[in-house]
């Protein structure tokens, strides 16, 4: 495996290669059980009109990255949103996000569909775990326990309930890079840290396109 950044102190890692967390030679039991889950989302993702092999290549894993705070996501997903809708970015890129503060109004409209955005796969998804798949389509596909939605509500869930959020890494990679255009026109600093988890994410979805395997977050 290729590691592009020391993860030690990262909050979120993003990891190129297969879903499967266990491989026949490690445990056969454990294994066939996860393949059982995986096959279901693979259908789910059908039904939702996405056809990715979600199967092959257990085990896999040839790039490593890394982002350092859940912050750094959250705010570089204000900012593209602040940006598209004419808002003043300087605030934001002079604060750090604190536990306590309150959800975006802005981005709050955008999970509920409200307004819409040139930047969903950035914004409507789960961000700090999920994954990105090496397949085009328009909007993240959210599945929780047995059921699946074909975008983001936002919504409360169930806190027992398993959710799964799936966005497109070539669709994500054409998000990134126009914000990227954005930013280095507006000049922010490349060392800022909403330009580091920037380009954390695009290295991931370049590899995650090229090699035709899942950008997966945790």
């Amino acid at each position: 495996m290729s590691n592009q950044l020391d993860n030690q102190d990262n909050e979120i890692t993003l990891l190129v290669g297969s879903i499967f967390t266990f491989t026949p030679e490690e445990d056969r039991a454990a294994f066939e059980e996860e393949r059982e889950w995986v096959s279901e989302l693979q259908d789910n993702l059908r039904e939702s009109g996405v056809v990715v092999d979600l199967l092959a290549n257990p085990g896999t894993a040839i790039w490593e990255g890394g982002v350092k705070s859940y912050g750094d996501l959250y705010r570089l997903r204000q900012v593209a949103a602040y940006i598209e809708n004419g808002q003043d970015i300087t605030p934001l890129l002079s604060t750090k996000v604190t536990e306590d503060e309150d959800v975006d109004p802005l981005l709050e409209r955008i999970f509920s569909d409200e307004l819409m955005t040139q930047f969903p796969h950035l914004i409507k998804h789960q961000g700090d775990s999920g994954y990105y798949l090496p397949v085009d389509f328009a909007e993240p596909i959210w599945i929780v326990g047995e059921d699946y939605m074909d975008e983001l509500i936002y919504k409360e869930w169930d806190e027992e309930e398993e959710i799964f959020a799936f966005g497109s890494s070539p669709a994500l990679q054409r998000e990134l890079h126009q914000l990227s255009v954005i930013l280095n026109q507006m000049r922010v600093p490349t060392r800022h840290p909403i330009m580091r988890c920037l380009e954390s994410f695009r290295e991931g979805v370049s590899v995650s396109v090229q090699n035709d395997l899942p950008l997966i977050i945790w």
